[in-house]
């Protein structure tokens, strides 16, 4: 996973590292913060910001871009992307934006967009939330009794 900037509320990082440090077996979870952009400009941050996401994205692997236009899952479906994915050995990049979103270049070079709810999320609740799913996704790979 990349996302914009470092996790600054300290609650919400033990939360990512709680739920990365979950994940086990043949499931690897790396989470990256690329630079936030100091820019003033919302789209100037954005354009900024989005070239430092994309030179983070693995060659061959497939790129979801969480994007609030994107499609809709029930954990139960991002468990089947997830485990069909790791059966396939296609590694995951999941590709968070900043405070103002993803670049269009960001979301034109994403494999997928998925939306993770309706609701406006900050960024690094976003990134949390996304962490969670991904323990739950392993989980239910897994036949573990949280995923339920």
């Amino acid at each position: 996973m990349v996302h914009v900037g470092k996790i600054s509320d300290a609650s919400i990082r033990k939360g990512i590292e709680r739920y990365a440090g979950m994940v086990g077996g043949e499931w690897r979870v790396n989470t990256e913060a690329a630079p936030s952009s100091k820019r003033p400009e919302p789209e100037a941050a954005k354009r900024e910001e989005g070239r430092a996401l994309l030179r983070r994205l693995r060659p061959g692997g497939v790129s979801v871009a969480l994007d609030p236009a994107g499609e809709t899952m029930d954990s139960e479906a991002f468990a089947r992307f997830l485990g069909g994915r790791k059966d396939a050995g296609q590694p995951v990049t999941f590709v968070v934006g900043g405070p103002h979103g993803l670049d269009a270049g960001v979301l034109k070079a994403a494999s997928r967009r998925v939306s993770l709810s309706a609701m406006t999320l900050p960024h690094e609740l976003a990134t949390l939330v996304l962490m969670e799913q991904i323990f739950r996704a392993y989980a239910a790979c897994a036949g573990k009794a949280y995923a339920k």
